[in-house]
């Protein structure tokens, strides 16, 4: 008898969850018009001899912050005014609630188009676990993502898109 109540309380839920996920038709046509509007603005390449070509990596050394733009693009701003923005692979949810990247690369120093990520904040770095705060390493890491080239960009661009993105 508790199984099949078991069972159907799960399922409810899940029903719920599915529920509020889900997007109005408006706003789905909406964020992709803003994809379609990003696209278009990284579309106009800048002179490659002044800010260089489409990266695979980039390296620890090359940038010193990053922010993210919405849940699809990062941007990470380096030394004497250079930009990149990475394009991710798919939508990452967690991108805008945090504050430190956790990249799962191949290479040691660079971080990789196809390496993955998680986003967290300052807190939940390694040196603030301890009891009786974390119970285990895992707390507090949100969704894997996965990143994709880093492209040069000119701070027209970014603007660009930042004014887009605020008009949303």
């Amino acid at each position: 008898m508790k199984a099949v109540q078991g069972a159907i309380f799960l399922a409810c839920t899940a029903a719920l969850l599915c529920a509020s996920c889900a997007v109005s038709p408006e706003a789905e046509e909406r964020r992709l018009a803003i994809e379609a509007d990003i696209d278009h603005i990284l579309s106009m390449q800048p002179d490659p001899t002044e800010y260089g070509a489409a990266r695979r990596c980039l390296s620890e050394l090359d940038y010193r912050n990053f922010r993210a733009l919405d849940d699809r693009h990062i941007l990470f701003e380096g030394r004497r005014g250079r930009m990149w923005i990475n394009t991710l692979r798919s939508r990452c949810p967690d991108l805008r609630h945090g504050d430190v990247l956790i990249v799962r690369s191949f290479s040691s120093m660079r971080m990789c188009d196809m390496d993955s990520f998680e986003v967290t904040d300052w807190f939940d770095w390694p040196w603030y676990r301890r009891w009786p705060w974390h119970w285990d390493r895992s707390w507090g890491v949100g969704v894997r993502c996965s990143l994709g080239k880093f492209q040069p960009v000119t701070e027209d661009q970014v603007n660009a898109i930042t004014e887009l993105l605020k008009s949303r």
